[in-house]
């Protein structure tokens, strides 16, 4: 009763008989014999009938009582009796227990798989030796093999681009919108290769994209009935970029604001500042030599690509010293200016430093009240430089452009009183600033309640007075424009694939970004 009760237990609706059990301190060895009806010869088809010989196969199992259990396997090899087929002997296969060449049981070899789809390598092998069947990181890779994917694309399908390594090479993943799983991974972004996947899986009548130009192009070349859905959050996204330049290019208007509230302000100076005497740094001789270069290549007539090639430095770095004078790029170059902490203050310092209060501890203890947490040794440092005259005093506190387009962004009713007071200060010293706030306003309202028929009449309005970066971006809408529509009208969006493309990075995290591609897609396909 003992054996027969362990059969049940380990081989449970499985043909074999157990025969004997040997537990050592290493482990637990079965015994057993494969007890099914004959099988069919795996050529032909046809039923083994006479059995050819006898012989045993060890095959690891799942651990019992937290040792490792191997299976004694006794099985049959029967000859094939038809004459017309080429295979001679076959072996026999019990069910739910032992394929053809492996060396593990089909349940342990689950297990294994599914500490490979989770874990991956290394991690997956350490469990393996702590669950008591051991495990090498190749063989658990092994084991990993990409699902099918199916003949007909899902009838809402969502695409976006990852990065392989970020700045160097991306990959594209479709994403069943409505089951929220991912349908492929394609090893790049390009349109050609994203063309061709859709026409081997055509079925598509939805395409949620963002405005990359390569998934534009490859829509219209390989689907062209498809309706295209433009993301909402890349159509904000992109309108933020558009307001936060505006806010850089009119940021000299917020300072003469600024400067002119200061100047109009009452008040008796009992100890002027000294002038600065900047000494020069290698940081502003180097912002010298860099404006000249560039200025005279410009004057040669070089593009920005090329100088920036030219001087190996960024096209955004050649772009902003184009755009800004010599004396702004001096001031943010000096050497002894405040950072962090400290500089939300140094106009208030610098005020109080004129009027007289020019005690390091004074000044620390006031800036403290106002919310100051750094230590006393910058506001030492700060002042000293203004009793020297070593550093450039602190004029009165601008606003951020990132600042400023946060609050331009945000919805209505989402400001406190101090913000709003601030926005409405900066709308009355700029009216370009104040016409992209407007501008960004109502996109987000036509965003926000499903006006993609009004779309049309906020561009013109954007075409009759805007600033520039506001209108490039209305331009850009147009040359999307059916897609654009959509996407402020259907309640479709890209919100799904963007949560997959955070699955990806943490699973290509956790792979230290050495997977090849076929092992990255084949552990996306497999958790999804």
């Amino acid at each position: 009763m003992g054996v027969v009760a362990i059969g049940d237990v380990l081989f449970p609706g499985i043909d074999v008989q157990v025969t004997a059990v040997h537990a050592t301190a290493d482990g637990v060895v079965v015994e057993a014999a494969a007890c099914g009806r004959p099988p069919d010869c795996p050529s032909c088809g046809r039923l083994g009938r006479r059995v050819h010989s006898r012989y045993r196969r060890r095959l690891a199992e799942r651990p019992v009582a937290g040792r490792p259990l191997v299976i004694s396997l006794q099985v049959r090899r029967f000859f094939c009796e038809w004459a017309g087929c080429r295979r001679r002997t076959f072996v026999e296969q019990v069910p739910d227990l032992s394929e053809r060449y492996r060396r593990h049981s089909v349940g342990l070899r689950q297990w294994t798989r599914a500490v490979a789809t989770f874990l991956g390598g290394r991690p997956g092998q350490r469990l393996c030796q702590t669950l008591q069947f051991p495990a090498g990181r190749t063989h658990l890779l092994g084991l990993l093999a990409a699902p099918p994917v199916a003949e007909r694309a899902p009838r809402v399908l969502g695409v976006d681009e990852f990065a392989f390594r970020k700045g160097w090479r991306y990959g594209t993943v479709l994403v069943d919108v409505e089951a929220a799983q991912v349908v492929d991974v394609l090893p790049d972004r390009d349109a050609a290769t994203f063309a061709a996947w859709l026409r081997g899986h055509p079925g598509a009548e939805i395409i949620c994209r963002d405005r990359a130009t390569a998934y534009f192009t490859a829509i219209r070349e390989a689907a062209p009935d498809v309706q295209e859905i433009a993301d909402r959050w890349h159509l904000l996204h992109n309108l933020s970029a558009a307001v936060e330049k505006t806010c850089h290019q009119h940021r000299p208007c917020l300072r003469k604001r600024v400067d002119e509230e200061r100047e109009a302000a009452p008040r008796k100076i009992i100890n002027p500042l000294p002038p600065p005497t900047l000494p020069p740094t290698k940081m502003a001789v180097r912002t010298v030599d860099r404006y000249s270069d560039i200025h005279r290549l410009l004057g040669e007539g070089c593009s920005i690509s090329a100088i920036a090639r030219r001087l190996h430095l960024d096209r955004k770095t050649v772009r902003h010293f184009r755009d800004t004078d010599l004396d702004t790029l001096l001031a943010s170059s000096r050497m002894g200016r405040p950072k962090g902490v400290l500089e939300p203050f140094t106009a208030y310092i610098t005020e109080r430093f004129t009027e007289g209060v020019t005690s390091p501890t004074d000044l620390y203890r006031e800036i403290r009240d106002r919310g100051y947490q750094g230590s006393d040794q910058p506001v030492r440092t700060y002042v000293a430089g203004l009793r020297t005259g070593t550093i450039e005093p602190a004029r009165g506190a601008v606003p951020r452009p990132r600042k400023i387009t946060k609050w331009i962004m945000l919805p209505r009713g989402a400001l406190t009183r101090h913000e709003e007071d601030e926005l409405l200060a900066i709308r009355l010293a700029c009216p370009d600033i104040a016409r992209a706030c407007d501008l960004a306003r109502a996109f987000h309202d036509l965003l926000q309640h499903r006006r993609g028929h009004q779309l049309l009449a906020w561009v013109r309005e954007v075409e009759r007075e805007s600033p520039a970066p506001i209108l490039a971006f209305a331009q850009g809408l147009c040359l999307d424009l059916d897609a654009v529509t959509a996407g402020l009208t259907l309640t479709w969006s890209s919100g799904i694939v963007e949560g997959n493309v955070n699955r990806i990075k943490t699973i290509k995290r956790a792979m230290y970004g050495r997977a090849s591609f076929r092992l990255l897609r084949t552990r996306i396909l497999l958790r999804s």
